[in-house]
């Protein structure tokens, strides 16, 4: 906030939900704060739509809701889904 009190541009990127569609504290609070924000999609990984939910894999199976909310992983752990593709975490 201080950067953009004193007239500099400042951009953000990042995920605004983890795996089990909860919002991320800190990026809510960017987003709240930001003069404009501009949401990406991805590609849903099982039909071609937008995907708005990231689907954490474990062994190629949904992650239980009880898994470890922060893992650094890529597309051996993660896949792009769309809401009606998004698996709920159990």
């Amino acid at each position: 906030q201080d950067l953009a009190d004193r007239g500099l541009r400042v951009i953000v990127a990042g995920l605004d939900q983890n795996y089990r569609a909860e919002p991320f504290p800190g990026m809510m609070q960017l987003m709240a704060i930001a003069e404009q924000v501009d949401k990406l999609y991805a590609i849903c990984a099982r039909c071609g739509a937008y995907a708005t939910r990231s689907q954490r894999l474990i062994n190629g199976l949904p992650a239980p809701a009880d898994a470890a909310t922060l893992v650094v992983g890529g597309l051996e752990l993660y896949e792009a889904r769309c809401r009606a593709c998004y698996e709920a975490a159990r």
